[in-house]
């Protein structure tokens, strides 16, 4: 299995059956993202997990693309789209299990996390990756919260680090629980480069006291996820 991140919350996962495109968000660099993809995950409905104009763009060019997403976002995107090319548009709630692009996928969790009591609350489903039982490796995303799931190997988590919702304790006592081999910050497109540096120096020892490593992708370049589980 091999990962690309495109920045902030947007991963790419391939393998030798297909390739998915997670939460593409107006923060990410969507340049040819959605080339060669059998389908597309969205976490939720904020925009920078889903930029509706590139999504509605990208089912309009390719009549196999698939999208999953919350129903309110899964509705959205519909209501833009042809009936024909709505059909391509399928709602996913915590649960669901599906096999895309020869990866299987649960989604957990349901909600996202709170900003403020003042704001509404949005849908938000997590999605675990891959099977150990056909040697997969295991990428866990959770999107905008901290839910742990309940009796799941996970390999790979993918760490949101900052955003409103959270702040570091948080995201390091969520890794820590999840208990995975590995961290992959994301959820940073609203650092710069200081704040980059801090978090992965405080999450980084933290993981390292934890018995995990902390490993940060560099955009646009892909890498085999076990080499990243490699201590």
């Amino acid at each position: 299995m091999r990962i690309k991140t495109r920045g902030h919350s947007c991963i790419e996962l391939s393998t030798i059956d297909g390739s998915l495109l997670l939460d593409p968000g107006v923060f990410s660099d969507l340049t040819g993202a959605f080339e060669g993809k059998n389908a597309v995950l969205i976490t939720h409905e904020h925009a920078d997990h889903a930029d509706e104009a590139a999504i509605v763009q990208a089912l309009n060019a390719n009549s196999v693309l698939e999208v999953y997403a919350p129903a309110v976002l899964a509705d959205k995107l519909r209501e833009q789209l042809p009936a024909a090319v709505a059909a391509q548009v399928h709602t996913v709630c915590a649960g669901a299990d599906l096999i895309v692009g020869g990866i299987k996928v649960r989604a957990v969790g349901g909600t996202h996390a709170t900003i403020h009591r003042s704001i509404d609350l949005v849908a938000n489903v997590g999605y675990i990756l891959g099977d150990h039982a056909v040697g997969q490796p295991v990428v866990y995303h959770p999107g905008d919260n901290y839910h742990v799931p309940v009796g799941v190997p996970v390999d790979l988590l993918l760490l949101p680090v900052m955003a409103p919702w959270a702040k570091m304790s948080e995201a390091a006592d969520f890794a820590v629980a999840v208990k995975a081999a590995t961290w992959a910050p994301i959820h940073d497109g609203l650092l710069n480069e200081r704040g980059t540096a801090l978090f992965d120096r405080q999450l980084g020892a933290i993981a390292g006291r934890d018995g995990s490593e902390f490993r940060r992708l560099e955009v646009g370049v892909e890498t085999k996820v076990e080499e990243l589980l490699a201590r």
